[in-house]
């Protein structure tokens, strides 16, 4: 029998496109928050960024669950 993979192995599936736009924006949206979270001027603003680079990192974890080895369209800057 022939395997002919499954939607996500085909690069042209516009799913799949949109989920590596996504990662890449989610990944430099990380990086960013990364940055402020060492130059917050107060503990509560830390909290607050800590918080919001978990839910951006739960996103991340369920593009990678969704789309097994996905990597970003364009690499993070």
């Amino acid at each position: 029998m022939e395997y002919f993979g499954d939607m996500h192995d085909n690069p042209e599936d516009p799913e799949l496109a949109q989920a590596r736009i996504f990662l890449g924006e989610l990944e430099r949206h990380i990086a960013a928050l990364t940055r402020r979270i060492q130059t917050a001027p107060t503990a509560d603003a830390r909290r607050a960024l800590n918080a919001e680079l978990s839910a951006v990192r739960r996103y991340v974890e369920r593009l990678h669950r969704r789309f097994p080895g996905i990597t970003p369209a364009r690499p993070p800057s």
